[in-house]
């Protein structure tokens, strides 16, 4: 850039320079940049400082015209000299109220800097502080804000913060009020001659909408050198205007107010065999979707895909409480659906609940509408429109029973427990509840490491050891659980041939989870058929409900041998 467009701030739209550019708006920062010595004939040194404050929107534009400097937008912390202590939150500018959306503390005794975002900020967003300097959405996932110290040669740090433009403005919306970005710049260079500067000296010529420039030059006498330095200031307001309104759906806190939506706008579902496609009824009887025909008694078919969504994003949840059906919830209390999954592996959901949620969820799930293919979830079928709820224990309870029946034989043979207090973590057991939701067996895989952590890995090897020296056995130090209880139970009379039967599936368990580390396809029909399945079974799902089965039925079985 040549050097009269580069006093005259040509590049003044573009990025850093304009700090309102882009998907991120930064509110606060300070940066130099500086070429050559200072006394020689090539120097360039421009300095950029940001401020910004919070105002009441009705006085956002009279602050943009008034206020001359981002110094009118500090925050001071301490006593003032009227004996009240100032929390750096608040100023004012004649009129003008001013609020801190992000302050920078200086701690009066260790003189250490931090940086401190706005608590009405983070606590409206729900976010998540996930490292010392980034604020996350909890349920977009999406980097909200971040706040950094740089560090200088000649000046204290100073704060340098980001912020996603889409959630400042609906923060602002919420608040009712509007942010003022100000800037202040600028940048000098030498010439040997004062015609090569190329500029008259102006003083705060209004050169746009809330911007103005000054320029000056220094001669000789006053750089105590043989050329000319110029000078030039720049002073810029930007105003961040709110949203119309809050964007309510997507909030993490509960919006008891009605979220108006379009008829139109509401997207269409399969409602019965023929593929006949439309929107969900909101706040009417079950019995009008009956007669209207949408659905079976209410309940939709879905492509088991879209729970991927509630077991792996946070503040989702999905929870199996029967074998086949439980309940999805979305974040910050904005709804439940009942769910569950057919013999033909599709998800069945109770449509009023889907209709309850908000458009962009809706749409979520209308992506996997799909056509009816098999009978309503039996346990959620049977429960909730008999009243007649069946047997059918959730595979948590299954292996919580199981390892509870197992250890308590061993507590009472050694007196010490079998299995360490360390379980699954919650996210890990919705997926161990729910098993898998795709056609892949590497689904199957990846829950049986997670099982045989939860079954195998925190069985303690003292325990064990104990028990097989009570029984008379030899105890040999290299040997690990599975092998540990092969002994206990050929100590407690079994043969080979009886003890490798019961073992099998926990040499199953370990033989998947060992393919859950590898790359390909291990041949898994050896393995579902040393847990006991003549044939390789049809689905992922019947594949992990024989390996649910047949551990449960093998550590009730080595419990059932120890107590004989």
């Amino acid at each position: 850039m040549k050097l009269r467009a580069w006093l005259q701030y040509s590049d003044r739209e573009k990025p850093p320079y304009n700090p309102t550019k882009g998907t991120t708006i930064t509110i606060e920062g300070f940066w130099q940049n500086e070429s050559s010595e200072f006394d020689s004939l090539d120097w360039r040194r421009e300095e950029w400082l940001i401020h910004s404050a919070l105002v009441p929107a009705e006085q956002l534009n009279m602050a943009a015209c008034e206020i001359a400097s981002p110094h009118d937008l500090t925050f001071e912390m301490g006593w003032n000299s009227k004996d009240r202590f100032s929390f750096g939150d608040y100023s004012q500018y004649g009129e003008i109220q001013l609020y801190a959306l992000a302050q920078l503390v200086k701690h009066p005794i260790s003189q250490d800097f931090s940086i401190e975002l706005s608590r009405e900020f983070v606590t409206y967003h729900a976010l998540q502080k996930r490292n010392p300097s980034q604020y996350y959405h909890p349920i977009d996932n999406i980097l909200v804000a971040e706040t950094n110290l740089d560090s200088h040669k000649t000046y204290d740090p100073t704060a340098r913060v980001i912020i996603h433009r889409d959630y400042l403005r609906d923060f602002l919306a919420a608040l009712g009020m509007g942010l003022l970005i100000s800037v202040i710049a600028e940048r000098f260079a030498n010439v040997a001659i004062e015609e090569a500067l190329k500029f008259a000296q102006i003083e705060d010529e209004k050169i746009d909408e809330f911007t103005w420039i000054s320029t000056n030059i220094h001669t000789p006498e006053f750089t105590r050198h043989d050329y000319f330095r110029g000078r030039s200031t720049i002073r810029r307001n930007f105003i961040i205007e709110p949203y119309d309104r809050p964007k309510f759906e997507r909030s993490p806190w509960y919006y008891f107010g009605e979220k108006l939506v379009q008829e139109s706008e509401l997207p269409s579902f399969i409602v019965n065999d023929e593929g006949k496609r439309q929107p969900l009824p909101k706040d009417t009887y079950l019995g009008n979707y009956i007669n209207s025909g949408i659905g079976n008694f209410g309940y939709l078919y879905f492509r088991p895909e879209v729970l991927q969504k509630y077991l792996h994003i946070p503040g989702y949840s999905v929870f199996f409480h029967m074998r086949n059906w439980g309940v999805a919830s979305l974040p910050g209390d904005r709804g439940t659906i009942d769910v569950g999954i057919n013999s033909q592996g599709l998800v069945n959901a109770f449509a009023p609940d889907i209709a309850d949620l908000s458009l962009a969820e809706q749409a979520y799930w209308a992506s996997f509408s799909s056509l009816p293919s098999g009978e309503i979830c039996e346990e959620m079928f049977q429960t909730r429109m008999q009243q007649n709820p069946p047997h059918s224990p959730g595979v948590v309870d299954l292996i919580r029973d199981a390892r509870s029946q197992l250890n308590a034989h061993f507590k009472h043979q050694v007196s010490i427990d079998l299995f360490s207090d360390t379980e699954p973590s919650k996210q890990e057991l919705r997926r161990l509840s729910v098993g898998p939701v795709s056609n892949q067996f590497i689904e199957v895989l990846e829950l049986a490491k997670l099982l045989y952590e939860w079954v195998i890995e925190t069985m303690q090897i003292e325990p064990l050891r104990n028990t097989l020296s009570a029984l008379g056995g030899a105890v040999d130090k290299n040997l690990r659980q599975i092998k540990l209880l092969e002994k206990i139970l050929m100590a407690k009379g079994l043969n080979e041939t009886q003890t490798r039967s019961i073992a099998a599936p926990l040499v199953s368990l370990n033989k998947l989870r060992i393919g859950s580390a590898h790359i390909g396809s291990p041949e898994l029909e050896p393995v579902f058929q040393l847990m006991g399945a003549s044939t390789m079974p049809e689905t992922p799902r019947a594949g992990w409900s024989l390996c649910v089965e047949t551990v449960v039925n093998c550590l009730c079985s080595i419990a059932d041998t120890l107590q004989t």
